[in-house]
């Protein structure tokens, strides 16, 4: 009943989604986290949030054309949810099966790769053989099979090369083999595969930025804030209903499932296509994002 599609979204600028929780430690505004996995989240409801906000005017105001076909903007409503009052009496009749909370669900988005600095690189990006494994299975559990390669650690962290590295203080031996898979499938160089215990040590100490906020040149309001840092990349999967009426279409000779599947293929071109704002402090540039699909669950 529904077709899956799995995204990655690679941060480009630092990212604070605030956990919301109260903190009496050093760390006054904490990002989200797994409650299991204790690693960094976007959380469905901030992820769906974002991007509905992002595309809010986009969806409301004119219609866009698909191939030689008119997508309504009352068809994107469907994607996010909206109240079936506001459609006219042509769209309710069409439409009068349609969910008001929207046919698209929106699924928590797991950290994959932590970018952390290096003395032979910039930075790599780092993870845990245990963080693939398990982003293999969760995105299996939507019909969406992905490869990669087969890597062997033997307990150690190591970086992919013909050269050791430091990275942020751990000294990683190398492991040179082929792994164009993994570097495809995410669109990255310089990897990382941390032991559990460096990796966990590692996500539990993201950067603090302190933020201040000033009245007449006077600081009034000292507070630290978590990020997770810019180049970080999660992933998330997007389940779109796909058991629509097929049978009855309109004059134009459109089913109201394929008038919502060319409107999900708008939305995911100009997803893939924007940059898209998460999180807090947009003012000040934060939480800036890239998606990218990286596969889909196949009927």
């Amino acid at each position: 009943m529904y077709t899956n599609k799995a995204y990655i979204i690679k941060t480009k600028t630092n990212l604070h989604v605030g956990s919301g929780d109260t903190n009496f430690g050093i760390v006054d505004k904490e990002v989200q986290r797994d409650s299991i996995t204790s690693l960094p989240i976007i959380n469905s409801s901030s992820l769906k949030g974002a991007i509905r906000d992002h595309f809010k005017d986009f969806l409301a105001e004119t219609n866009e054309t698909i191939g030689d076909t008119e997508v309504k903007p009352f068809v994107f409503s469907t994607i996010f949810g909206d109240e079936q009052k506001n459609l006219d009496s042509d769209d309710t009749k069409t439409y009068s099966k349609l969910p008001k909370q929207g046919l698209v669900k929106f699924i928590d988005a797991k950290l994959l790769f932590l970018p952390l600095r290096s003395n032979k690189k910039p930075f790599f990006y780092v993870t845990s053989l245990e963080t693939l494994k398990e982003a293999k299975s969760f995105l299996a559990s939507f019909g969406i099979l992905i490869e990669f390669d087969s890597i062997q650690t033997n307990g150690k962290s190591i970086v992919l090369g013909t050269e050791s590295a430091t990275v942020e203080d751990v000294d990683c031996e190398a492991l040179n083999a082929d792994f164009s898979k993994l570097k495809a499938l995410f669109g990255i160089q310089n990897l990382a595969i941390f032991n559990d215990e460096d990796f966990n040590e590692a996500v539990s100490a993201l950067p603090v930025i302190a933020r201040n906020s000033l009245d007449n040149g006077k600081s009034v309001n000292l507070w630290y804030e978590e990020v997770v840092p810019r180049e970080s990349i999660f992933y998330t999967v997007f389940c779109y209903y796909n058991n629509l009426d097929d049978s009855a279409a309109d004059k134009k000779g459109k089913t109201d499932k394929k008038k919502f599947e060319m409107a999900y293929k708008l939305f995911e071109n100009k997803l893939l296509e924007d940059s898209i704002q998460i999180g807090a402090n947009a003012s000040i540039g934060y939480g800036i994002t890239n998606f990218l699909r990286i596969g889909e669950s196949h009927e």
